[in-house]
C-alpha cells in the first residue's frame, strides 16, 4: 500500500483555521479579496446556459486552448499551436500528468531545493526517486546564498534521471533564475533525454526587470515543459485551473492519462479562465496590491532583522519571503509562534533539508492581516 504523508503545509494550515484567534500567513494561496468579482458575475451568467453541463474534452474546452495559444503569440512573437497547451486540474495536476506519463518505477526526479514539496511527493506516487540537490551557499562571513549552480544539477544525473524541475520565479525563495542559465540546462537535458520542467505559477508576481519566460523555448525543444496556474495571478485556487505549455507531440499522451485520471476537468472554471484572459486588468490590480505588500513586509521586518533575529532577501518575484533564523531546524519555533503567538508559517523543512534554519512568510494577504501577523512575530522576540 502506498501512503503519502499530509504535506507540513497543510498540516499548519489546518492548525490555523481551527479558529479564528490565529493569523494565517502559511499555505500559498492569495487572500486580497478573492477572485475578481467580474469573474464571478460571469460564471452565474454561464449557470442560465448548459455550457458547463456535460462531459468536456480531456484535452479541455478549444476555445480556452485557442486562446491561450493566441495570448502566448502574442505576448512572445512566437507561433504556438492549440496543440502546444494542454489545460489541467491546477498546476498540480498538470505536473501530475508528466509525472505518471514519463517515470516508471525506479526512475529520478532531480529537485534543486528548497522546493514545492509536491514534486516531491509526486515522485513517490509514481514510485520514482525524488533526488534533492541544495543550492544554499553558505559564505564565510556568515552571510548565504542562494545560487542555481548547473554543474551540481549535472553532477546528480544518472542514466535513471528522467526529470529535472524547479519554480520560477522560485517557491518559498522569490529568487528569479536567468533565462540563460535554463537554456544551459536545457541543452544539457535535450543531450540526455531528461525533460525539464519550470514551474511558472509566480510568473505576475515580479519585482525585478531580469525575469524571462522559459516559455517560448518550448517551441524549439522536445525536453521542455512549462507549468502555469490561475491560482495564483487571479487567486482561483479553489477553482483548480492550470495549463501546460508543451511540445505538441507531448500533448496526446498526457491528455490521454488526463482522461484516465479526471475523465474531464472543471467546465465552470474552464470558462472563468477564457473570460479572465480577456481581461488582464484584473491581474494587474492583484499585481498592485501585491507589491505593496511585499514592501509593507519588508519595512516591518527590518527591525527584527536589525535585531539579528532573523535575516531575509528582498524577494524578486513571487510572494513569499523567507526567513533566516538563528536555529539549527527552525520547526520548534515555528510550532511555537503557532501556539504562543497564533501566527502560522512554513516550517523550511518542508521545502528540503538544506533550508532547516528558514521559516516561510506569505504576504499575498488583506493589509491588516498581513499587518498583525508581523506584529506578532515581532512581539514574539522582543
Amino acid at each position: 500500500m502506498l501512503e503519502i504523508p499530509l504535506s507540513g503545509i497543510k498540516k499548519i494550515e489546518e492548525i490555523a483555521r481551527s479558529s479564528s484567534e490565529y493569523v494565517s500567513l502559511s499555505q500559498g494561496s492569495i487572500k486580497v479579496g478573492g477572485i475578481p468579482q467580474a469573474i464571478k458575475d460571469h460564471v452565474q451568467t454561464l449557470m442560465k446556459t448548459d455550457k458547463t453541463d456535460y462531459y468536456e474534452s480531456c484535452w479541455g474546452i478549444f476555445s480556452l486552448r485557442d486562446r491561450l495559444a493566441a495570448v502566448l503569440s502574442q505576448r512572445y512573437g512566437k507561433e504556438f499551436a492549440t496543440n502546444n497547451i494542454l489545460p489541467t486540474h491546477g498546476c498540480i495536476g498538470g505536473l501530475s500528468l508528466l509525472y505518471l506519463s514519463v517515470l516508471a518505477a525506479g526512475d529520478e526526479v532531480i529537485i534543486p531545493e528548497p522546493a514545492y514539496p509536491a514534486y516531491t511527493t509526486l515522485a513517490q506516487v509514481a514510485r520514482a526517486k525524488a533526488v534533492p540537490v541544495s543550492i544554499f551557499q553558505l559564505k564565510a562571513d556568515g552571510d548565504y546564498d542562494w545560487s542555481f549552480d548547473v554543474e551540481k544539477i549535472k553532477a546528480a544525473t544518472t542514466e535513471k534521471t528522467k526529470i529535472i524541475i524547479f519554480s520560477n520565479p522560485w517557491n518559498p525563495l522569490g529568487i528569479v533564475v536567468p533565462l540563460e542559465t535554463i537554456k544551459k540546462l536545457l541543452s544539457w537535458c535535450e543531450e540526455r533525454g531528461i525533460f525539464l520542467v519550470v514551474d511558472q505559477a509566480y510568473e505576475d508576481y515580479l519585482f525585478t526587470p531580469t525575469f524571462a519566460s522559459a516559455t517560448p523555448l518550448v517551441l524549439e525543444s522536445e525536453w521542455l515543459v512549462t507549468a502555469h496556474t490561475f491560482s495564483k495571478n487571479l487567486a482561483m485556487s479553489g477553482w483548480r485551473i492550470g495549463y501546460l505549455v508543451l511540445p505538441q507531440g507531448l500533448n496526446k499522451i498526457l491528455a490521454g492519462m488526463q482522461d484516465a485520471l479526471l475523465n474531464c476537468l472543471n467546465n465552470t472554471a474552464q470558462y472563468a479562465a477564457l473570460f479572465a484572459l480577456s481581461h488582464p486588468e484584473m491581474i494587474d490590480e492583484h499585481y498592485k496590491i501585491i507589491a505593496y505588500n511585499r514592501q509593507r513586509a519588508i519595512d516591518l521586518l527590518q527591525p527584527l532583522a536589525a535585531s539579528g533575529k532573523v535575516s531575509f532577501k528582498n524577494p524578486d518575484g513571487g510572494f513569499y519571503i523567507f526567513l533566516k533564523t538563528n536555529e539549527v531546524d527552525a520547526l520548534n519555533l515555528c510550532m511555537d509562534l503557532l501556539h504562543k503567538a497564533k501566527v502560522a508559517l512554513i516550517p523550511g523543512v518542508t521545502f528540503g533539508q538544506s533550508s532547516l534554519p528558514f521559516l516561510r512568510l506569505n504576504f499575498a494577504r488583506e493589509l491588516p492581516v498581513l499587518e498583525e501577523g508581523i506584529k506578532r512575530i515581532n512581539a514574539y522576540f522582543v
